[in-house]
């Protein structure tokens, strides 16, 4: 048992890595306008793009960012959650939440695209598939609770969740979660291919590794906050295609064949003048040190003198190609439930005299090769990175190793593709440092990957972390509801970062550019009952 869940956490960490890349910037994310007060455009087509094909389209079954940017368009949410913070009807009505338990009242009248009604029982069967073993979802433990019970009372349209310990935030994840119907839950097959949900579209054309077509649902009256089918400028269609080459999608928004594309690398200088943005914010510039024993990271003086070796306001520039800002908190992915800043004043500065004479004064010396070594152990590092995050990753990698070569390291890089990533990080053990971006929006998400187990017991506490003063200052926030605890998981956060346990350096911003459209923008792509289209 402990082994299945170690590989649904880590197989759900590595889809988010390699899906995000870092996927998300709390800058933005509200409505992006194009045309002023132009009129609205009546049965319209929106055509945007993902980068990849999405595969199995389950939604209970992926943490990929292409397929979760498909399922965004089939399935609602029971609480929509804006970027401003605000918690807004959805499929609930209204809802009463605890550390420990969650009821939501379901808005009545809701039907899914077979045309059969949602039900109490529909709502709690999704939860119930997540937790259930023999599934083996992704997102159990990483986007709702590991362990929960789902009931269910269809004549009081209530559906009732509660979990074994205190969750200081359990409103957010479950109200977060996609709804799938009866009908694919209880033929998976329906999901994997086509999809069955309560969401503003159907999903009615699929041309795999080129593009999907949905229609919209004019029965449709239950979107966020009240948003119906029938508003001004609501889109008649959608055609999302599949286009890898980011040129391509910014060559196609400026002759008019897109509404909307993301584009983060040069190509985007030849957008930001002439349209309009929301933007996502996304940690892109993460280090972890391993700390198992036999590692030089398990070291207190090696970490210390490594991190104060580099040179964090270079590194963020090299890494986010000179479109990033300093990271202030490891979640924050929008909607995020606490902001603040944890980072500030807790990454070393830039001294490498001081970093070699630390080193001096525990033992490290250099030998007639340059390479450092105590007691005749020498000091070796391999930093591993994600090869499909690109050139500026793999730039900011050498440039780590590099640095730390000029220390007195014998220091190598190697970059990895996600699965096999995986295996090192979570099997093998057999990294001394990684760039590992990890990107979640809630604080108590990050728990499990920071602290607990290792890998070699059957946990994903992927560094071998152990720091008393985070877990706390996580125990004591865990007790806290919602955002009366930002202040304890600020504090357990400054504490992996003084003990450079975590080095958090730099977040990337991910801008989609808008013609003709105006959209709001979520944690899994534009929300798709905002979306309204304008006339030139």
């Amino acid at each position: 048992m402990r082994i299945r869940r170690k590989v649904t956490f880590a197989a759900a960490l590595t889809l988010l890595l390699a899906a995000c890349g870092g996927s998300d910037d709390g800058d933005a994310g509200g409505s992006g306008t194009a045309g002023g007060e132009a009129e609205p455009v009546v049965d319209g087509t929106f055509t945007t793009a993902v980068a990849a094909d999405p595969g199995n389209l389950h939604p209970h079954l992926t943490v990929l960012a292409a397929t979760r940017a498909i399922d965004n368009y089939l399935y609602d949410k029971l609480v929509y959650f804006t970027v401003d913070g605000e918690e807004l009807p959805w499929l609930a009505e209204s809802w009463e939440v605890t550390t420990d338990t969650v009821t939501y009242t379901l808005r009545d009248g809701v039907t899914c695209s077979d045309g059969t009604p949602l039900t109490a029982s529909d709502v709690a069967a999704n939860f119930q598939f997540v937790v259930d073993d023999a599934n083996v979802s992704p997102v159990r433990g990483v986007l709702v609770p590991a362990a929960m019970t789902a009931t269910a009372d269809d004549a009081a349209r209530t559906v009732t969740i509660t979990v074994p310990a205190p969750d200081p935030f359990l409103l957010q994840s479950t109200g977060d979660l996609f709804i799938a119907c009866r009908a694919g839950l209880d033929d998976p097959s329906l999901l994997e291919e086509d999809g069955i949900g309560t969401g503003m579209f159907e999903l009615t054309e699929v041309a795999r590794d080129d593009h999907y077509t949905f229609q919209r649902r004019d029965d449709y009256t239950w979107g966020p906050d009240g948003i119906t089918a029938a508003d001004p400028g609501t889109p008649a269609t959608v055609d999302i295609r599949v286009i890898a080459n980011e040129s391509t999608a910014a060559n196609l928004l400026l002759s008019g064949e897109l509404n909307a594309a993301s584009v983060v690398g040069p190509d985007r200088q030849r957008l930001e003048q002439t349209y309009e943005e929301v933007s996502l914010r996304a940690v892109v510039g993460e280090l972890f040190f391993n700390q198992a024993a036999g590692n030089p990271g398990a070291d207190d003086a090696v970490r210390a003198a490594l991190a104060q070796a580099l040179d964090f306001e270079e590194l963020m520039s090299v890494i986010t190609g000179g479109y990033g800002q300093r990271s202030e908190a490891l979640a924050v992915i929008d909607p995020v439930a606490c902001r603040y800043d944890a980072v500030d004043g807790n990454l070393p500065e830039h001294d490498a005299d001081a970093a070699a004479a630390a080193l001096d004064a525990a033992g490290w010396t250099a030998g007639s090769d340059g390479v450092r070594a105590q007691d005749g152990t020498r000091l070796e590092l391999e930093l591993i990175y994600n090869s499909t995050r690109g050139d500026t990753t793999a730039a900011a990698a050498e440039l780590i190793a590099s640095t730390w070569t000029e220390l007195g390291v014998a220091a190598t890089t190697r970059g990895l593709p996600p699965t096999e990533y995986n295996e090192v990080v979570f099997g093998t053990g057999a990294w001394g440092a990684a760039l590992l971006p990890v990107n979640l929006r809630l604080p108590n998400q990050m728990v499990p990957f920071l602290s607990g187990a290792t890998p070699a017991d059957g946990g994903v506490n992927l560094a071998s972390i152990d720091n008393p003063e985070y877990a706390a200052a996580v125990a004591e926030a865990m007790t806290l509801p919602g955002q009366e605890g930002c202040d304890k998981w600020m504090e357990a956060e400054q504490a992996l970062f003084a003990a450079n346990d975590v080095l958090l350096f730099a977040d990337e911003t991910i801008p989609l550019f808008l013609d003709g459209v105006t959209v709001e923008r979520g944690g899994d792509g534009p929300i798709p009952a905002t979306i309204r289209l304008s006339a030139p």
